[in-house]
């Protein structure tokens, strides 16, 4: 476990209907996580990859069990592809040199602890950025032009 700075706050708004809208942003070595509501957005560098993991709950937000193990997919392998490392885990990575952009990743399970199926769907964005500068160029930006 590691300790993140960044900012926190908690936005809640009570109207005809009550509603919790809870933003944070953390960073730790220029990777930037932003979670505002229920939607989580991920900023990964290209040629990176990280673990991630899925937690369910029930109706009262206890821990919950899911049948079987998750299946993980990802809405464009050109930007991140996801592999399972684990009933609940996955590991997320940037596809070298692919394209830069947003990815959802789904996790996919049974939610009925029966002898049906009821699909639950979680999803979780990553938008892959450039990575660290390693080299630069230095270009003429226009034709020569005499001195004044």
């Amino acid at each position: 476990m590691w300790t993140v700075q960044g900012t926190i706050g908690l936005d809640l708004r009570i109207a005809e209907a009550p509603t919790i809208r809870c933003f944070i942003r953390t960073t730790h070595h220029n990777i930037s996580t932003a979670t505002e509501g229920w939607k989580l957005a991920y900023t990964l560098p290209d040629g990176m990859e990280v673990a991630v993991e899925v937690a369910y709950v029930d109706a009262d937000n206890n821990p919950a069990t899911v049948d079987g193990a998750v299946t993980w997919a990802s809405s464009n392998e050109a930007i991140a592809t996801v592999v399972s490392i684990g009933p609940t885990a996955a590991m997320i990575a940037a596809t070298r040199g692919g394209s830069l952009g947003t990815a959802q990743i789904t996790a996919t399970a049974d939610a009925d602890l029966g002898s049906g199926t009821r699909e639950l769907l979680t999803t979780f964005d990553v938008t892959v950025v450039a990575g660290e500068a390693v080299s630069g160029t230095i270009s003429p930006t226009g034709a020569p032009t005499p001195i004044a």
